[in-house]
């Protein structure tokens, strides 16, 4: 399963952003099928050189390939967020092993564990194959007493009012004091995907706008207002946006990001509890490792 960050949807996106995005063939060895590619992300600072970032790829990585690239375009930082490395025990070190771990060898081109990672560390996931009775037998007591207790009214659902979305985001990022991206870069990220994002509203109070690769829906956006959470409305935008998820064939459900005990951050504990209300199983992240040049 590729993640999100290494499709030519967020490719273009990111490109979009003012990266120029380098992709380099890695196909494993006996590969017969397409050749996968990694994204490599490189932001140009002027006169200042460059930084760049590699985001959730599996190992092995083509070390020459990437240090021509960081080179060639006088990068003097970058960032690698791997999906899951051996030899790791963070965030304390990186211990060495036989034969050598991919914690070894980042360590050997010079990339260590740092405390700034751009990711999120520690995801939960929802399997969206079984039933939807299933499903919704997974969730826990509290979320299935609202979204029961709502089953008996006519909630009023929107799909794909992209522009409603962002005014509902805007108003709850306003009411947490949140950044968002400025509606131009909101623009390229559903241009960029197309008909692989999805968004789900109720009225002018609550939505999400979902992002799908490689059979996996990612919970990318979501907001509510003031009203909109006292009615406990994301709740159900979350329920009917996996069921859209699941019409639209996605094996997985992805709630981008929760609470990691690892790099704490207590902002994320109010969301973290909502997304765990949904059930799922948790999937944690090595982190981030930097390189200075």
């Amino acid at each position: 399963m590729a993640d999100i960050r290494q499709s030519a949807a967020y490719a273009r996106y990111i490109a979009k952003l003012g990266w120029k995005v380098l992709q380099i063939l890695n196909p494993p060895a006996g590969w017969a099928g397409p050749k996968p590619q990694i994204n490599v992300f490189v932001r140009k600072l002027w006169i200042f050189g460059a930084i760049a970032k590699i985001q959730r790829v599996n190992f092995s990585l083509p070390w020459k390939k990437i240090n021509k690239i960081l080179k060639e375009n006088r990068v003097w930082m970058c960032k690698i967020e791997p999906i899951n490395i051996t030899s790791f025990n963070p965030p304390l070190n990186l211990r060495g092993g036989n034969p050598k771990g991919e914690g070894d060898i980042l360590r050997e081109h010079h990339f260590f564990l740092d405390n700034w990672p751009m990711l999120a560390t520690k995801t939960l996931r929802v399997d969206l194959t079984p039933t939807k009775e299933k499903i919704l037998g997974q969730f826990k007591k509290d979320c299935r007493y609202i979204l029961k207790k709502y089953s008996v009214f006519s909630i009023q659902y929107s799909v794909n009012k992209f522009e409603m979305f962002y005014k509902i985001w805007k108003k709850s990022a306003k009411r947490k004091s949140l950044w968002i991206p400025p509606v131009k870069d909101y623009l390229s990220l559903l241009k960029s995907f197309d008909k692989n994002c999805f968004c789900i509203t109720i009225d002018d109070q609550a939505g999400a706008v979902i992002l799908v690769h490689d059979s996996v829906a990612y919970y990318y956006y979501a907001g509510a207002t003031g009203e909109g959470t006292k009615q406990n409305l994301p709740y159900l935008i979350v329920w009917k946006a996996m069921q859209e998820a699941k019409k639209r064939k996605c094996k997985i459900w992805d709630f981008e990001g929760i609470y990691d005990e690892r790099w704490p951050n207590k902002g994320w504990k109010g969301f973290s509890h909502f997304k765990k209300s949904f059930g799922g199983y948790e999937v944690e992240f090595p982190g981030s490792f930097t390189k200075w040049f």
